[in-house]
């Protein structure tokens, strides 16, 4: 049967465009304002969607449920790109269960999180009004390519066109890729950022940039006079360990004394709306907690997924969607309950391995800028197997 969806989200990369035209039929999958990135996501979802829910089989729900019982030491962790009501779901079942919830990410990049935040504007402010965009160890051009088309070239309210913009590259090379959308590119290896965040701060709090490198002055004017003489200057912010993060904060601290930098965090990967943010929200900490039978406990150090899988800590290891902790989870002797929405992989079940499927993609998904985006489901609702429902056949 042929389908034609118009203004569907797409997901495939942090921009979350919501104006795609999506036509199905049996022979072909048709799309237009995809970009690379997004006609990969949506002819998967199709796929995905397409196919007609298979139930798992009741023995692995039986197993499955016996070794969450049998645990001494469960631990949850992914929760990568999934909607905000997944991750609810989520959090919901760890706590119910008393497990040690850890998405998977390091320890620094939580405490950063806590010290810097998130986002400080949006998208459409970068639109409307950004003069001055600095790219800080970030290439949007590469991980988001309909980036331009939508954000930079469109005339904005208070911004006629790509020429009334100035954008700058700053960070290593393995993150820039192709430099031919920036404006002047400034490279530094990992050890020279951090000094040089340093260094750009000293030389702002004494308004001297005397006795330091041509390149360094570079910096201090693009982070000083430049952005002083803006009308909206936007930092766009890449992932970042935590002593180069926590510099880059200190520095817009020093900045935005006397002028204004906003910032938009990007992080890393495609999928924005951290499940960091929402396991915040729920809680009152971001990661790194144990659900116990009187609370909860928090610690960073302790309740990181990598260093009690290398341990051999947890007993028990309940993987939810993507994660980084596939090479760690192969040679783990701990028991894994994968939940996955990928009809790509083929299902796998051994004495320490159970795959269960779960086939739903609805639900408020969170833009790189940390705007809510509603996306709608592929699937016939007789084709839909929510997370949830997988949740309450394990606690039946």
């Amino acid at each position: 049967m042929n389908r034609r969806l118009e203004n569907v989200t797409c997901c495939g990369c942090g921009l979350l465009c919501d104006d795609i035209l999506l036509e199905i039929s049996p022979q072909e999958i048709s799309t237009s304002n995809a970009c690379s990135c997004g006609q990969k996501f949506l002819a998967t979802l199709v796929e995905n969607s397409s196919n007609s829910a298979t139930a798992n089989p009741d023995q692995d729900l039986k197993t499955a449920r016996q070794w969450l019982k049998a645990a001494n030491s469960p631990m949850m962790c992914g929760l990568q790109g999934l909607s905000l009501e997944m991750q609810t779901d989520c959090i919901r079942f760890a706590q119910s269960e008393q497990m040690v919830l850890s998405t998977g990410k390091d320890t620094e990049s939580t405490l950063a999180y806590q010290k810097y935040g998130g986002s400080g504007c949006s998208f459409g402010e970068l639109r409307h009004r950004c003069d001055l965009l600095i790219c800080f160890n970030f290439n949007p051009f590469s991980q988001w390519p309909r980036f331009s088309e939508r954000f930079l070239e469109p005339k904005g309210q208070f911004i006629t066109s790509r020429n009334d913009r100035t954008v700058f590259y700053v960070g290593t090379s393995e993150n820039l890729g192709s430099s031919e959308n920036f404006d002047e590119v400034i490279l530094l290896d990992d050890k020279s950022l951090l000094e040089s965040l340093v260094q750009i701060r000293k030389n702002l709090q004494r308004d001297d940039d005397r006795g330091t490198s041509s390149e360094l002055q570079t910096l201090c004017q693009i982070f000083g006079e430049q952005t002083a003489n803006s009308q909206y200057p936007i930092l766009l912010q890449g992932s970042a360990e935590f002593g180069v993060a926590t510099q880059l904060t200190q520095l817009l601290m020093e900045i935005n004394k006397t002028a204004r930098l906003h910032r938009i965090a990007a992080g890393s990967g495609i999928h924005s709306g951290s499940p960091q943010e929402t396991i915040l929200a729920m809680t009152g900490y971001p990661d790194h907690i144990s659900f116990r039978n009187d609370g909860m406990d928090y610690d960073p150090q302790r309740y990181n997924a990598k260093r009690l899988i290398t341990r051999e800590e947890v007993d028990c290891v309940v993987v939810i969607g993507e994660t980084d902790l596939e090479d760690l989870l192969q040679t783990s002797s701990a028991r894994i309950i994968r939940m996955t929405n990928s009809q790509k992989i083929p299902s796998r079940t051994s004495d320490r391995l159970i795959e269960l499927r779960w086939n739903q993609f609805a639900g408020t998904h969170l833009r790189c800028d940390g705007v809510p985006i509603p996306v709608k489901e592929f699937a016939e609702e007789s084709a839909s197997t929510p997370l949830r429902s997988l949740f309450q056949l394990l606690m039946s």
